[in-house]
């Protein structure tokens, strides 16, 4: 059976509204992470202040004069982990609000119009090419169905794994689970032996470090899982499935 032209109008006209709504989420979400702001918290001490950037990451942290005093250099890691926790938490709340307040004004900002869909040929789905198409895709998702129990436990693991990272002088300890900073464990004799400004850099760029290999995982979570990488990319790009299913050529 081949595709007429109601059936074409039908599907472009589909293609053109599901464009439109990823457009618009994607418009969403961008302006959401736009409008973020720099978070800063401070301990109930007042001992110690770490403030997050817009994009995450440890801006900075200050300990106050008296901090010695106040925390104990064996109450600092836990202090600085507790304020992240705390940062973190503003953080999604302060980008759940800003997505909240702007979606519906993102979708009717006149910028984020609908695009139109590229012209296409129709295509034959009998064609060889099609059932070609349609024979490799048959065969890519048989290959990531047999990848995927394989990779949801990967990725679970993933998640669950407790991580420690150590900087070279062995003075700072940053624990992860998964993508996520759990703790901040200091050597205390360094701590003792080290200038305030010091260890306010130290913490900072060990956590930072942390933080940059977890999104590196993030990257590679499809390393060693061709199949569903290729099939993930496909289904992302409606116009390349119809291309491959011989609707449009």
């Amino acid at each position: 059976m081949s595709m007429d032209m109601a059936d074409a109008g039908r599907l472009m006209a589909e293609l053109q509204q599901t464009a439109g709504e990823l457009q618009r989420e994607l418009s969403a979400l961008a302006s959401a992470s736009e409008r973020l702001v720099p978070i800063t918290v401070q301990d109930d001490a007042g001992a110690i202040k770490l403030t997050l950037a817009a994009n995450g990451a440890v801006q900075s942290l200050e300990l106050d004069e008296d901090w010695r005093d106040t925390l104990g250099e064996a109450g600092l890691g836990l202090a600085v982990g507790s304020c992240y926790q705390d940062a973190l938490t503003q953080r999604s709340g302060q980008w759940l609000k800003s997505y909240a307040d702007n979606a519906e004004q993102d979708a009717a900002d006149a910028e984020v119009s609908i695009p139109v869909p590229p012209a296409v040929e129709l295509g034959g789905p009998r064609s060889a090419f099609a059932l070609e198409e349609r024979e490799k895709l048959r065969d890519l998702y048989a290959a990531a169905e047999a990848e995927q129990q394989d990779f949801v436990a990967k990725r679970a693991q993933a998640a669950r794994q407790t991580r420690d990272a150590t900087t070279s002088s062995k003075a700072v300890t940053i624990t992860r689970q998964g993508s996520m900073i759990t703790s901040v464990t200091l050597d205390e004799r360094w701590v003792r032996n080290t200038n305030d400004s010091m260890i306010e850099k130290e913490i900072v760029r060990a956590m930072n470090n942390v933080m940059a290999m977890a999104a590196r995982d993030l990257e590679n979570k499809y390393e060693g899982f061709a199949a569903i990488e290729q099939l993930t990319k496909i289904a992302n790009n409606p116009h390349e499935l119809m291309r491959r299913m011989g609707a449009i050529r």
